[in-house]
C-alpha cells in the first residue's frame, strides 16, 4: 500500500497518462457469504462464493456442496433448510403462500458445512414499524439548487431504545444504491448517542429517501417531478448489521482524488461469519430483516409545509 502512495503521488505530480503497474502482491481467495434474508413468504437465497483478487473482474466462482441450515436457537422447531440450486446458490422455499420465513423476535442461528469446515453465525429478527405516509416539500432554487421538491417519509421508531434500521428508496422502480445513498438509523437517528427512542425519524434520514445528483456545474437537479413515483422500504436490522453497514459507507463512499491519501484506508469489512477454523478469514454477512413499505406517486395535492 505504501508503495501504491509513493506511485500515486508521482503521477499526480507529472500528470502522466501511461499506464502504471503497482505489482500489489496476489492474495489467497476467500469464502464470501451473502446471506441477507427477510421475513416474508417468498423464497430466501444464501449465495457462498469464492472472492477474485483486486484485479479481476470476472465472476466469482461459486461453492457448490455445502449443507446449509437455519434455526431459532430457542424453538429447535423453527429450522430451514437450503437447498442447492445453481453452484453456489442455496435456497429455501415456502410450502404454502403463508408459509413465512422467520419469525419476529427470534434469534437464529446460520449453520454451513464445506467439505468438513463448518462456518456459524448469530442473528435477531426484530420487528418493524409501518410507514405513515409521504409527503414532499417545495424548496425555491438559488444558485446552488434549482426549484426541487423533496420526498419525506413519516414513521415512528418503535419504543426501547437500541433498534436499528436499513431505509431503502426506490425512484421510478430503479433503486437507489449508491454508497452515498446508504440510509440507515439508530432508533429514530443516526448513531446510538443521544435519547432518539421512539420518535419519528429525524428530516435528514426522511430525505435521504431522494436521489442527490448534481450537473455539469455543481447544482443539483431536482429530485422528483409530479409525475414521479417513489417507493420506500424500511427494513429491521440487527445492530452488527448496523455497524456492518456504517463500514461498507466508508469503505465506498470515497470522492478519489488528493483526498483518498488521507481516507481511512481500503480493507476487507468485518464479517460476523466465523470459522471454526481460527486462521480462516470469511467475508460476508447474515442478517434477517423485517419490512414495511410505503408507495405513491407524486402529485401537486402531496406537497406540504413541513415543521419539526
Amino acid at each position: 500500500m505504501k508503495n501504491f502512495i509513493k506511485i500515486l503521488l508521482i503521477s499526480i505530480v507529472v500528470a502522466c497518462e501511461q499506464d502504471i503497474t503497482t505489482g500489489l502482491p496476489e492474495s489467497d481467495p476467500l469464502v464470501a457469504f451473502d446471506a441477507w434474508l427477510y421475513h416474508s413468504a417468498t423464497p430466501q437465497t444464501i449465495d457462498i462464493y469464492t472472492t477474485n483478487t483486486y484485479f479481476d473482474s470476472s465472476e466469482p466462482v461459486g461453492i457448490s456442496g455445502a449443507t446449509v441450515e437455519i434455526t431459532n436457537i430457542n424453538d429447535p422447531v423453527d429450522t430451514y433448510s437450503f437447498t442447492e440450486g445453481p453452484a453456489g446458490e442455496y435456497t429455501w422455499i415456502p410450502l404454502t403462500a403463508t408459509d413465512t420465513f422467520a419469525t419476529i423476535g427470534g434469534v437464529y442461528s446460520l449453520t454451513i458445512d464445506i467439505g468438513g469446515t463448518t462456518y456459524e453465525s448469530l442473528t435477531d429478527l426484530s420487528a418493524v414499524p409501518s410507514i405513515d405516509s409521504i409527503y414532499w416539500r417545495f424548496d425555491e432554487g438559488d444558485a446552488f439548487i434549482e426549484d426541487s421538491y423533496f420526498a419525506n417519509f413519516w414513521a415512528r421508531d418503535l419504543e426501547g431504545k437500541g433498534d436499528t434500521y436499513w431505509i431503502k428508496s426506490w425512484k421510478n422502480g430503479e433503486l437507489l444504491n449508491k454508497p452515498n445513498e446508504i440510509n440507515i438509523a439508530y432508533d429514530a437517528a443516526f448513531s446510538e448517542d443521544g435519547d432518539a427512542d421512539g420518535l419519528f425519524f429525524i428530516q435528514p434520514i426522511r430525505e435521504l429517501i431522494n436521489p442527490f445528483d448534481f450537473d455539469d456545474e455543481d447544482v443539483l437537479i431536482n429530485p422528483f417531478e409530479p409525475g414521479d413515483s417513489i417507493y420506500v422500504e424500511l427494513n429491521s436490522i440487527s445492530q452488527d448489521a448496523f455497524f456492518f453497514l456504517q463500514q461498507v459507507q466508508i469503505q465506498t463512499a470515497r470522492d478519489g482524488g488528493f483526498g483518498e491519501l488521507f481516507a481511512v484506508p481500503l480493507a476487507n469489512i468485518q464479517s460476523n461469519i466465523f470459522s471454526n477454523d481460527p486462521n480462516e478469514k470469511v467475508v460476508g454477512f447474515f442478517n434477517i430483516s423485517a419490512i414495511s413499505s410505503f408507495g405513491k406517486l407524486f402529485t401537486e395535492d402531496d406537497i406540504r409545509i413541513i415543521e419539526e
